[in-house]
């Protein structure tokens, strides 16, 4: 008996082991090791890694195909992943179930998606400036930033600084002396402000507007009038986008001349020399640093279809950079939070429904996401980048970008929804519901499109904005909501909360700590910090809290704002809100609360504190 009980036990154990080895196996078939040391005919195993996300992304399909039923890993090794084209997720990336498929970098090492090249073998010209061949990649290889023109890179990054593409002036802003002509492509300027001299293929114009920015290339010089006239013009489609719509002389900038590069780091490409040219202090040599130029306009795409979303796939640790920024043919009109208009087709040749359809166009974000479910970003990072860094858009549910790093971006940081109520061909609506931006930390965005935010929420449902810092930013820091009026929309019930958002309107004016537009029932404005908004820079004020035209069904509830040095709140057009338990520092002289063309009935006021002068210590308020 004792003999039987021996032999058993031994079974069991052997199998116990046989078992316990099936399963090591399993699990070793779940990670797909990734290394620039790899190759991608190899089998992405420990011992045999691929070198590329590409091939990575390949084996992960064909586990889901042969029925996987585990939770997948796909591990970077140190190093920069050069992307020659925008990574594409698709159904067939899929996690089936409940699965979750994530990449991620392997502990402690810095993984790094770059949308750029590096620039190399520069020599000084007579000049005196550093100068390297340049020639437009070819199309497909790498993947071109722009579409239906060569691709000029409007970006340059020196040792991981952005560069400054060459302007005059070098700091700060000439002003307008006069519109003229149609108020929007021509305006004389200051003769004592610059002579020009050279050609002005190339060159553009910016000109600030109170909240937005229009970027258009300049026709000709008439220094004997000392006028300039625009081969586009600037703003979007209203009246009020004129030169002279907001201030008589508002101002602007000019770039990419070569008679501009006279400071360090400016830069300049000249397609006609097929070169780039560099300023750089004596002491640097561009030879011994890493100038990188983006290529991509975007890194990531994510996209399923109206009937099914791309379902349980994360990043983790992972860094996206250098990213393009392709401006649209036709100029540069922006409207609001890096929304311009579309020139690409006539105004009277669009059909479009303003119910579901919108005329307002916006540049490709490095990571773009649309019919995606439980997709996101965990402890990543997101820097020096083009025309935005996160756009969650249509259908896009229960995704997320948390503790993650996102700084020196050309537009907005995270964009979530869309500027219509969306509904499908089936009338179901395709509004984003119940995504998550927590814990970040957002920083430098609008580096070129002005009027960009740290966090734009547009028509989207259910949205968290919470415990994020958000600061040093040219226009406002949150902005919730887009309809400039109280009809119902598919803005409802999203939450701005625990944020701690300050150094923001550092350019432009008309904006604020958060932002709102539009009816949106259900929304909460809570526990906000907003300190640190300076004067209006245009005709109109910046505020800690800004509540635009149609605003209403919203609850704002302990928050503080402090640093202001105007009114801490105020309301234009607005509805029906309730101010609770808010703490408000105003200057004196500058009342608290400021009502534009909005009846104070429209307010309720509960149990709020407004206090004159000085700044606060005060937490924000947590209670529900």
């Amino acid at each position: 008996m004792t003999v039987f009980k021996s032999v058993a036990f031994a079974v069991v154990m052997w199998l116990v082991i046989v078992s316990c080895s099936l399963n090591l196996s399993a699990a070793a078939s779940r990670t797909v090791y990734v290394a620039l040391t790899g190759d991608d005919l190899n089998d992405g195993s420990s011992t045999s890694p691929v070198q590329s996300i590409y091939r990575a992304q390949a084996i992960v399909r064909q586990m889901i195909l042969d029925g996987l039923e585990d939770d997948v890993e796909i591990r970077f090794a140190e190093g920069v992943y050069q992307l020659n084209k925008t990574v594409e997720f698709g159904l067939e990336d899929s996690a089936p179930g409940k699965l979750q498929i994530t990449y991620q970098a392997a502990p402690g090492a810095r993984v790094v998606f770059s949308g750029g090249f590096q620039l190399s073998n520069w020599k000084k010209d007579r000049r005196g400036f550093w100068e390297t061949s340049w020639r437009e990649p070819r199309a497909g290889t790498p993947q071109a930033a722009s579409e239906g023109r060569s691709f000029v890179p409007r970006q340059m990054f020196i040792d991981a600084k952005r560069g400054i593409r060459a302007r005059d002036p070098d700091v700060g802003y000439f002003r307008v002396r006069q519109a003229l002509g149609d108020f929007r492509t021509e305006f004389r300027f200051n003769s004592n402000q610059w002579t020009h001299s050279g050609s002005t293929r190339g060159m553009e114009l910016a000109l600030l507007h109170d909240w937005s920015i229009s970027r258009v290339r300049v026709k000709e010089f008439n220094f004997k009038n000392s006028t300039v006239k625009l081969a586009e013009r600037v703003g979007g489609p209203h009246d009020f986008f004129r030169i002279n719509g907001f201030e008589q002389n508002p101002r602007f900038f000019l770039e990419n001349s070569v008679s501009f590069l006279n400071a360090p780091n400016e830069f300049f490409f000249d397609r006609k020399q097929n070169a780039v040219r560099v300023v750089l202090t004596a002491e640097e040599n561009p030879n011994q640093m890493t100038i990188t130029v983006p290529r991509l306009a975007t890194l990531v795409r994510v996209a399923g279809t109206e009937a099914e979303s791309v379902r349980g796939i994360q990043f983790l640790e992972i860094c996206f950079s250098y990213s393009a920024c392709p401006l649209p043919t036709g100029g540069y009109g922006g409207i609001q939070a890096s929304y311009f208009e579309n020139r690409l087709v006539p105004a009277h040749l669009r059909e479009l429904d303003p119910e579901t359809e919108s005329s307002h166009l916006r540049l490709p974000a490095a990571i773009e996401v649309s019919f995606a479910e439980g997709f996101g970003f965990e402890e990543s990072t997101f820097r020096h980048l083009g025309g935005g860094a996160i756009y969650f858009g249509r259908q896009t549910n229960d995704c997320f970008v948390k503790s993650s790093q996102i700084e020196d971006v050309g537009g907005c940081g995270v964009m979530v929804g869309e500027t219509v109520t969306r509904k499908g061909r089936n009338g179901r609506s395709l509004v984003c519901r119940g995504n998550v931006i927590e814990g970040n930390q957002i920083s430098r965005c609008g580096q070129i499109l002005l009027g960009s935010v740290g966090v734009w929420v547009g028509i989207a449902r259910q949205t968290q904005v919470m415990s994020n810092e958000i600061f040093n930013l040219p226009y406002s820091g949150v902005s919730v909501g887009w309809q400039w009026n109280a009809r119902p929309s598919g803005c409802e019930e999203n939450s701005i909360c625990n944020n701690r958002i300050h150094d923001i309107m550092l350019e432009l004016s008309d904006g604020g700590g958060i932002y709102t537009l539009g009816r949106q029932p259900g929304t909460v404005l809570r526990g906000n910090y907003i300190s640190n908004v300076p004067s209006n820079h245009g005709r109109a004020e910046s505020n800690g809290i800004f509540m635009d035209q149609g605003s209403s069904g919203i609850l704002v509830q302990g928050n503080v704002i402090a640093g202001t040095k105007c009114s801490p709140m105020r309301f234009h057009l607005a509805g029906q809100n309730t101010l609770k338990e808010n703490q408000c520092f105003h200057p004196v002289g500058v009342e608290p609360l400021k009502f534009n063309n909005t009846p104070k009935d429209n307010i309720k006021l509960v149990d709020n504190s407004f206090h004159k002068d000085g700044l606060s210590e005060a937490l924000p308020s947590t209670r529900q």
